[in-house]
């Protein structure tokens, strides 16, 4: 796999370089899409649609190069390589961006802004430490990393039944446009992406709030408030869809609230193709977001049906409609095809989804996520947005709606767990825009930002820092292999077997109640019996007791022991202080019956 083949050469720097070159290529190539089209925003709008442009134009031309069984590791470092090209070359000639963030961030740094800004500073800094270590959170190494990995390994889009989640092709679209960067040997490459999205939804967020006439200290106070507390320590510094995903719904949440100022500069056209984008690029970071983006599209574009001439309502309705005939019907065919639903396992059977809801445990498990994971302001600012904030009361009902039935969502299908919910951030920008200016005028003197700092922000930072220390050595480069045995489950056993297994032998998983830190397994690694390749040795990876000896497997039986460990880590924890979990570990060799 991948993971367990690039940690020779793992190097900080070296997965820096290439995250960073790869998030600029994705945002150059978007650029050059939006000027291909004519769609010209204003910003800060074009450059978070032009990020999110690229990776879908980056994710659809694997898909392609994928399902003609054509991405050979060649080809995908063509690709990527064509990326940087393009990229870098379009934002050179934009060079115009650069001196106006420039001044825009010098002219704030000043007054009782600069603790608030600090702390903004600070807490990019811890997450960037986190990004840079490889990767071993365990929804990455079970079936995140997993699907890019696959690709490179076959070389073609393969359908596999599990993991579950992994099968849900439409929700896997940042993944799949990871699959060059695995190829070159940097799988960990994504986090830094990951955490390029995460640093433009909070830059995002400043220009917004900033271009109401709102104080430096205030927009700096709002952003800092998204920066700090666990969330983004853990969901935005990974190789999921999670920073992307808050990212397009927080922008696609602010253009349909401030929809009648953007379209006194923009066309009805552009304003849907560019709220049509963000909602798409939303609805495939996960499914639960597929709904409410198609509500909000609905609700964004309707404004133009009822006050519209016949002509602008189709160039709205083809502008609305394009981007997700161009990027997403094509992943959902090709799903339908290959298991009989467009989304795979989910519409065969909503028990997974239960199951899902286990692991997240009761209600108290999203209170205490709420507690830690954000600063309080968020979910206040969230709040008053629906019922404080001064744009029409319609809007603000209808979000409200919108925000109910997300709940609902989570309720019945999700774990309980407040990253599906996303639409808070959004809700919490607008609340900054339409920041009340009796509390602006209050931060005026650097004694009162203190306070609303020493109580809002810096206690989560204080939680941030404590959570990101474990990753300072290896994110500095004085620490490696200790690291990975610390943090990767089965990282030892996986070693052992990489000089016990032939070159061409297949690892089929049966651990029931676990997760396998697979993309870090020796060989390629499966969770189904039907999944595993016709004509290949197979190993079979299980806990003792969990598999009977006279059982069959799709045809195979067990046969002879080839490892076992009593004292195997099963799981291993990120939550520090946490002891991993230990157990007795079998391989056992699987012999086909026909």
């Amino acid at each position: 796999m991948t993971s367990f083949l690039s940690i020779p050469q793992y190097s900080p720097l070296l997965v820096l370089a290439v995250g960073l070159s790869t998030f600029a290529g994705l945002w150059g190539v978007g650029m050059a899409l939006l000027n291909a089209f004519s769609l010209r925003l204003p910003s800060p709008w074009d450059h978070v649609t032009a990020i999110l442009l690229g990776i879908q134009a980056l994710s659809l031309t694997v898909q392609v190069a994928a399902v003609n069984e054509l991405a050979s590791p060649r080809v995908l470092h063509g690709i990527w390589w064509v990326l940087i090209v393009i990229g870098v070359s379009m934002l050179l000639v934009r060079t115009y961006f650069i001196p106006v963030t420039r001044s825009t961030l010098f002219s704030t740094c000043f007054g009782p802004a600069v603790l608030p800004m600090a702390i903004v500073a600070s807490a990019v800094v811890l997450n960037a430490l986190i990004a840079l270590a490889p990767s071993t959170k365990i929804d990455e190494l079970y079936y995140h990393m997993l699907m890019p990995s696959r690709i490179v390994a076959d070389g073609a889009l393969r359908f596999y039944r599990e993991p579950f989640l992994s099968a849900i092709w439409p929700q896997m679209v940042y993944q799949i446009s990871a699959a060059p960067t695995h190829a070159m040997g940097f799988p960990d490459s994504s986090n830094i992406v990951s955490l390029a999205l995460s640093a433009t939804l909070f830059w995002f967020a400043w220009r917004i709030i900033r271009a109401n006439a709102n104080s430096p200290t205030w927009t700096a106070i709002c952003v800092a408030s998204l920066c700090v507390g666990t969330y983004p320590a853990v969901w935005h510094v990974t190789a999921g869809a999670h920073a992307m995903g808050d990212l397009a719904m927080g922008a696609a949440i602010v253009a349909f609230c401030l929809g009648d100022r953007l379209l006194a500069a923009l066309p009805p056209a552009v304003f849907s193709a560019m709220l049509s984008v963000l909602l798409l690029s939303a609805a495939t970071s996960k499914l639960s977001l597929v709904p409410i983006c198609g509500v909000l599209l609905c609700a964004g574009l309707w404004r133009f049906v009822k006050s519209e001439s016949p002509l602008v309502r189709r160039q709205v309705a083809l502008a609305g409609a394009l981007p997700w005939i161009i990027f997403y019907c094509p992943i959902v065919w090709w799903t339908w095809t290959h298991s009989g639903t467009p989304f795979g396992p989910v519409l065969a059977g909503l028990k997974n989804f239960q199951w899902e809801k286990d692991l997240g445990g009761m209600p108290w498990f999203m209170i205490r996520n709420a507690a830690i994971g954000y600063s309080p302001l968020i979910w206040l600012g969230a709040i008053a947005s629906i019922f404080t904030s001064d744009f029409a009361k319609s809007r603000r009902v209808f979000l409200a709606c919108l925000l109910a039935l997300q709940c609902l969502l989570i309720y019945w299908f999700m774990p309980y767990d407040l990253r599906y919910l996303t639409l808070h951030y959004g809700l919490f920008i607008v609340f900054g825009f339409f920041g009340p200016r009796a509390i602006q005028e209050r931060l005026v003197s650097a004694r009162v930002v203190f306070v609303a700092a020493s109580v809002f922000l810096i206690p989560w930072l204080a939680i941030q820092f404590y959570y990101a220390k474990q990753f300072f050595l290896v994110s500095t480069g004085l620490e490696k292999d200790s690291f990975y045995q610390r943090h990767v489950a089965l990282y030892s056993d996986f070693i052992e077997l990489d000089s016990l297994l032939a070159k061409d032998t297949v690892l089929l998983a049966v651990v029931p109640g676990f997760r396998i830190s697979a993309v870090y397994a020796p060989r390629p690694i499966f969770f189904d019996p039907v999944d595993l390749p016709a004509g290949k040795p197979v190993a079979l990876i299980t806990l003792p007791g969990a598999l009977d000896a006279s059982m069959l497997l799709n045809s195979y039986r067990i046969a002879d022991e080839i490892y076992a460990d009593s004292n195997a880590v099963i799981v291993a924890y990120r939550t520090p202080g946490r002891a991993p979990l230990l157990g007795a570990l079998k391989v056992v060799k699987l012999v086909a019956t026909q």
